[in-house]
């Protein structure tokens, strides 16, 4: 009988993490599979480049924003509610997007879909580390949510080329659909919700983290621009900051905060934190600058661009499998600092590329990266949730999600800005480049991987200081 009772346990544990999984790739496919589509996108709606720009960036503004929040929502009304509610305003938006008629709808309903992801994010860590006891259960779970957080970004691409190259682009959007719909069927058959947290919620500090970091994310992807949008950027970044000071001075006096202050002293969270937004940081530009790299100097098509990615995300995907169980073995402090070795040596591979190099020059760069994507998300997360209170695991798990987004945005800012600087103001430069423009391109990349080598080297000195051996 006890037998039995361990082999349903294990199936239902099983099945629970199938269904988290799915909700995160459908989540981190999302963040890039719009991006292949843009070009189609463009003809079919008559979009202006600069309307083009806001389908990716309403999504990741919304996505961004929402995530702290969305995660202590999680622990007031539910984990299960809330993953629920962000999957079914996914799934709607995602319809709403593939019937969209013009380019104003469909910003809208990308918005929309930033914001279920939000909400939808942070239940799935939070859950998955409800259902897996702490230890080498959770560790091998965590491993596996890895690979497919690692793979989803990159299989973005190709399934997005793939869907607009047979079907149209409105097949982005409605692939979500059935995947979506299944999910929230399935989901509260199988997980149970979680212990709600009895206080009111925090509306000043909701309100002012929110427009806090949607307008940090915001000025900071218009800090490479000029004239009188670098100029509001530049207000928008300050008044984020002013957004944010409040934030802290609220959550310092209401008796419930949104984010109580405290988190913040447990150094094993703060180590995680740090090695997210530098993964941020550098996963974010090296992306851009890769693919700008591929399709501008080596003359990759859209799809070809996408698969060249392959072999960084087998390389996460594998490594992730096995990183699981390394945690128990070594401890997340090793991990950690692992993987921003692996970034550091795979931005420093990177910064020797040419005008003239090939796709094998950038290879085991993008490979070394690989490996640091699938350290910091699996041992990241551990170390995020290890010494969680049971009532805090969604707002923890917020937490854990925002810092990636922000060092993202924070991140392409800086380092797209520097290869812009030493590329002489070419990389603004939008048509196929002449042999001059190309070198003066390559240029600007070198000097911006050497820079994300520095910030590689930030990070580790963060996890050595922060965690504990």
């Amino acid at each position: 009988m006890e037998h039995e009772n361990r082999k349903i346990a294990a199936s239902r544990t099983g099945s629970a993490l199938f269904l988290l999984c799915a909700a995160q790739l459908m989540i981190m496919l999302d963040t890039s599979i719009v991006h292949i589509a843009l070009p189609s996108l463009r003809t079919d709606l008559g979009a202006s480049a600069r309307e083009l720009q806001w389908v990716a960036a309403a999504y990741a503004l919304a996505f961004g924003g929402f995530m702290l929040p969305g995660g202590r929502l999680g622990d007031l009304f539910g984990r299960r509610r809330m993953l629920i509610i962000g999957l079914a305003l996914f799934t709607a938006a995602s319809a709403g997007g593939g019937l969209a008629g013009g380019i104003g709808a469909l910003i809208a309903a990308r918005a929309v879909q930033g914001l279920g992801a939000a909400l939808a994010a942070p239940a799935v860590l939070s859950l998955l580390s409800s259902v897996f006891p702490e230890g080498e259960r959770r560790n091998r779970a965590l491993g596996v949510l890895g690979a497919v957080s690692a793979s989803g970004f990159i299989a973005g691409l190709v399934l997005g080329g793939m869907l607009t190259a047979g079907l149209g682009w409105r097949w982005v959007f409605f692939v979500n659909i059935p995947i979506g719909a299944a999910l929230i069927i399935l989901i509260p058959a199988i997980l149970r919700e979680s212990v709600r947290l009895r206080q009111p919620a925090d509306l000043a500090g909701t309100v002012t983290v929110t427009a806090g970091l949607a307008l940090l994310a915001y000025a900071c992807s218009a800090i490479g621009t000029s004239g009188p949008e670098f100029f509001s950027a530049g207000m928008l970044f300050l008044l984020s900051v002013m957004l944010l000071a409040v934030f802290i001075a609220v959550e310092s006096r209401v008796r419930h905060p949104l984010t109580p202050l405290r988190v913040f002293k447990s150094r094993s969270l703060a180590g995680a934190l740090a090695a997210a937004a530098a993964f941020g940081a550098i996963m974010g530009p090296a992306l851009y600058m890769l693919t700008f790299y591929m399709q501008n100097i080596l003359g990759y098509g859209p799809l070809a661009a996408g698969f060249a990615f392959l072999p960084q995300e087998i390389a996460a995907i594998a490594s992730s499998r096995f990183i699981g169980k390394y945690v128990s073995k070594f401890g997340t402090r090793n991990i950690l600092a692992g993987g921003m070795v692996c970034f550091l040596a795979g931005a420093l591979a990177l910064s020797g590329i040419s005008a003239e190099g090939s796709y094998w020059q950038i290879l085991p760069g993008m490979i070394l990266i690989g490996f640091g994507i699938a350290c910091v998300i699996v041992a990241g997360a551990a170390a995020a949730m290890a010494e969680t209170d049971l009532r805090e695991k969604g707002l923890v798990s917020g937490l854990w999600n925002t810092a990636p987004q922000i060092g993202s945005a924070v991140g392409l800012a800086l380092l797209v800005t520097v290869a812009d600087a030493f590329a002489g103001g070419a990389l603004r430069q939008h048509a196929g480049p002449s042999a001059g423009v190309a070198a003066a391109w390559v240029s600007g990349f070198k000097a911006a991987f050497i820079a994300a080598a520095g910030i590689a080297a930030a990070g580790l000195w963060g996890v050595l200081a922060l965690l504990r051996k």
